[in-house]
């Protein structure tokens, strides 16, 4: 960690206790990808917060780092967030620390593959979060598109694994997945180079 995050990171407080917790497992187990880090927590909770999102999904939940954050931004705006998951120790392990966080009765959490689930559901969204297989990222960016309201915001975890040098079966997709939303006229888009990357576009 630089100078400057370190710097950052003076300032930012985790807004439920349990994510300490959470971020000191992710030191030592080797069983679970890194979570979103707490500059982007910090970031999609405020774009929530801004944005004033009541319908909120995230594909991916790992342990629930990130659901915890989306989950505390949906109760202060009164909304509910849906979390998809396909791994099920992840799912049983997220619905615990979910309870544990006091946050469970904000959450929809759906056991199954982010593509094929997130079809079946109906209505619109007010914020995205892709943080699913990165394989997912392309091919689920029309229905993203499709299902977020206008003035709606969708934010993409890890899309600087290019230019970090990570391996090309991963950024390939994540480079493919800019280059979409880049081209989208539908779009106004960004990348904050926080963590791995953080992609972030409003439709128009």
């Amino acid at each position: 960690m630089n100078d400057i995050n370190k710097y950052i990171d003076n300032f930012i407080y985790s807004e439920n206790p349990l994510l300490d917790r959470i971020t000191e497992e992710y030191q030592y187990r080797k069983d679970i990808t890194p979570c979103i880090g707490s500059q982007t927590a910090r970031i999609l909770s405020w774009l929530i917060k801004l944005n004033s999102s009541r319908r909120i999904i995230e594909f991916g939940t790992c342990i629930g780092y990130s659901t915890i954050v989306l989950a505390q931004a949906a109760k202060e705006n009164k909304g509910s967030l849906t979390s998809i998951e396909s791994a099920k120790n992840h799912y049983r392990e997220t619905k615990i620390n979910l309870k544990e966080a006091g946050l469970l009765k904000y959450v929809n959490l759906i056991l199954g593959n982010a593509e094929s689930e997130f079809k079946k559901l109906s209505g619109s969204f007010d914020f995205i979060l892709q943080d699913s297989l990165k394989s997912l990222y392309p091919k689920m960016f029309s229905a993203c598109i499709e299902k977020i309201t206008a003035g709606g915001i969708i934010a993409a975890h890890d899309t600087l694994f290019k230019p970090l040098g990570k391996k090309q079966k991963f950024s390939s997709f994540m480079d493919r997945y800019n280059k979409l939303v880049f081209a989208d006229s539908r779009l106004y888009s960004t990348i904050l180079p926080i963590g791995d990357g953080l992609t972030i576009c409003i439709k128009k």
